[in-house]
Formats: C-alpha cells, sequence, structure tokens
C-alpha cells in the first residue's frame, strides 16, 4: 500500500489581507511597498499585510507618515544596481 503526501503551503487569511512575501513581490514588481504587521522568518520576510505601495519612493513615504501606532516596514522589492554602495 502506497501514501502521497502533497505539501500544501500554509492558508492565507484573505479577510485581513495577508499575503505571503511572493504574492506581495509578484503585486508590487519593481516598486516600494508599504507593509502592516509583517512577519520574518530568520531575517527574512515571510508574511504581511500590504498596505501601499508604488515606484516612487516618496509617495509611499507620505503614506507611512498617516499611519498611526502599529509595526509597520517600508520595503523595496526591486533589483538593486551591484555598482552602488548601501549605507544602513
Amino acid at each position: 500500500m502506497e501514501a502521497t503526501v502533497k505539501k500544501r503551503s500554509k492558508a492565507i487569511d484573505r479577510q485581513n489581507g495577508v499575503m505571503t512575501e511572493r504574492q506581495i513581490k509578484r503585486k508590487v514588481g519593481q516598486g516600494w511597498a508599504l507593509l502592516k504587521d509583517p512577519v520574518y522568518e530568520k531575517g527574512l520576510l515571510v508574511s504581511a499585510e500590504l498596505l501601499y505601495y508604488n515606484a516612487d519612493k516618496a509617495k509611499v513615504r507620505e503614506e507611512l507618515r498617516k499611519c498611526q501606532n502599529g509595526h509597520y516596514a517600508f520595503f523595496f522589492f526591486g533589483k538593486t544596481d551591484p555598482n552602488v554602495v548601501y549605507v544602513l
């Protein structure tokens, strides 16, 4: 007798708008995103609620100023230039 087990991805809570990192990246493309209640595992983004996204960093920053108390992340989902040094 053989049993086949299919690995399923975690269910996504559609009511709260929580999306996986892959879904957010697909929707945002090459741009900046404002995320609410991000969840991280081993330093990598796993899921969050996408509040706003735009290719213009200033517009996303403006939306961030409107946010009240809570846990938010300002995230870039594009490719970075390998010839540029980023200082954090």
